[in-house]
């Protein structure tokens, strides 16, 4: 499928609300218009960000305001339309209805999820912005809002829900990167140009790195907030505002439940449940290290084994290993694995760290190593490593494993079956993974 085709799909259509949204809106158009306040008509836009769409629509076509590059509230879009127009417009407006093969119940509920999890993130960025005094926050409440709309929009055309990450699969059936794929539904819908200050793919500053990273936090809740991978953003975004990551995580766990006690759908209240969720006695959300009472090489261990179930479960990586750092023959040594055949060598194999080896040097520092396909090949030649006569020549991510000052292993993952690159946002959140594990047994 070709992505230009597809979003002009989109842009030819008027594309549907949520029914408790609807049921909303007629109460409200049948008062009497003195009745009406744009502040109420306002929140209720907010509440549901396919209503949202319908309005940035109507607004992004202006070409005054696409010259201008402005960022108007939704309050003063509802004003400036009027409140006649709007009532016209938002009583048309037509309403999702589940209907076996064109949209299936278990498609609504994910959409109801992935909308929720929108309100999860602008309530976020809300939140920490005004941790930093910046209450004028609009501007980045509606990029959250509008970031997962064609992800949306791409579970209703497929009537499908994946397997995997929703976001993963429309970038791989399109051929692009998610945050690309946006800026271009944007331009194509259109809607306001100014939602691309945040949203771009441009260069970045505090605010857009807190709102990516909100995104981020809400779009992946279903990890549970006991996993170590769900808050390296939230320590990042910490580190940002210059604050404890527990006032952070506060942030974050706030607007979930909001989220899931104001619901529009079903699907709203699903991250708090999943934000929730673990196996066995309840623990307090106050816990903030829940395997404190473990010796050091435990939770080193116990982060280990979690970390490969995020790689394969959730970035779904083809082929991961960790080996282990065996000191009295200074080699590596497979520890844990996924996607190794019984009777490959790699099982047996001692990885050298010999002087001039490829993993004597990245392992001799905390660091990572990202290496498209081309230079799989040229690293092969140079440095000689017996481990690279093995693994094939796919693209590869490996990363250096230390707690305090001690070598642990390295991490070594690929796609080997497919061949597929490692794209730079998967990279990066491999990179963080194994950060986080380096520093939990500190």
């Amino acid at each position: 499928m070709e992505l230009a085709n597809w979003l002009s799909s989109l842009a030819e259509n008027r594309w549907p609300i949520l029914p408790g949204t609807a049921q909303k809106v007629r109460q409200m158009m049948g008062q009497h218009p003195d009745q009406i306040a744009f502040a109420d008509l306002s929140n209720l836009t907010l509440s549901d960000p396919f209503l949202l769409l319908d309005l940035l629509r109507v607004v992004g076509a202006s070409k005054a305001l696409q010259r201008s590059e402005a960022n108007p509230t939704v309050e003063q879009m509802l004003m400036m339309l009027g409140l006649e127009a709007v009532n016209t417009r938002f009583r048309n407006i037509p309403v999702l209805e589940v209907s076996r093969g064109k949209l299936d119940e278990d498609v609504m509920d994910a959409l109801g999820d992935w909308l929720g999890r929108s309100r999860i993130a602008a309530f976020t960025i809300k939140g920490w912005l005004a941790m930093l005094d910046d209450y004028k926050v609009e501007d980045c409440f509606l990029a959250a809002l509008v970031y997962n709309l064609p992800a949306c929009l791409y579970l209703i055309y497929r009537n499908r829900v994946p397997q995997g990450p929703l976001l993963q699969e429309v970038s791989e059936v399109f051929k692009t990167e998610y945050p690309k794929l946006l800026e271009q539904f944007i331009q194509k819908m259109p809607l306001p140009s100014g939602l691309l200050a945040n949203l771009g793919t441009g260069p970045g500053n505090r605010r857009k790195q807190l709102l990516k990273l909100a995104i981020a936090t809400a779009n992946g809740v279903d990890q549970g907030w006991w996993r170590p991978q769900w808050n390296v953003g939230i320590e990042a975004a910490a580190k940002l505002m210059g604050c404890s990551p527990e006032d952070a995580h506060r942030v974050v766990q706030q607007a979930i439940l909001q989220i899931a006690r104001n619901p529009r759908a079903t699907g709203y209240t699903y991250s708090a449940r999943a934000y929730m969720y673990m196996e066995g006695p309840f623990p307090s959300v106050l816990q903030q290290n829940p395997v404190s009472t473990l010796s050091s090489a435990e939770q080193l261990d116990l982060a280990l084994r979690e970390s490969i179930r995020h790689f394969a479960n959730d970035l779904k990586l083809e082929r991961i290993f960790f080996l282990r750092y065996d000191q009295p023959s200074h080699t590596l040594r497979l520890r844990y694995q996924v996607g190794l055949d019984d009777k490959d060598p790699l099982r047996k194999l001692a990885v050298s760290l010999e002087p001039g080896s490829f993993f004597n040097l990245l392992a001799s520092k905390p660091q990572s190593f990202h290496a498209p396909m081309a230079t799989r090949i040229q690293l092969a030649r140079k440095y000689g490593d017996e481990f690279f006569n093995h693994i094939g020549e796919s693209a590869f991510a490996s990363m250096s494993v230390f707690t305090g000052h001690t070598l642990a292993g390295v991490f070594y993952v690929d796609n080997f079956r497919s061949n597929k690159p490692i794209d730079d946002d998967t990279y990066q959140r491999f990179k963080e993974t194994v950060a986080r594990v380096s520093q939990i047994t500190l």
